[in-house]
């Protein structure tokens, strides 16, 4: 389930990025999740931190 932060920063990426691509959109909505302190990875490397503390 998307967060309703998360989900509230990709509506804003697409709809103030309208005309750009679907993968432009996304790029904006990660960068602007990066600013905000989140951080965005793939499960196995989340797993492999998580085990490893």
């Amino acid at each position: 389930m998307t967060p309703d932060a998360v989900a509230a920063v990709i509506a804003a990426a697409i709809r103030d990025h309208p005309t750009n691509t679907p993968e432009a959109q996304a790029r904006f909505a990660v960068a602007e999740l990066r600013a905000e302190g989140w951080h965005i990875v793939a499960p196995d490397v989340a797993q492999a931190v998580l085990r490893a503390a």
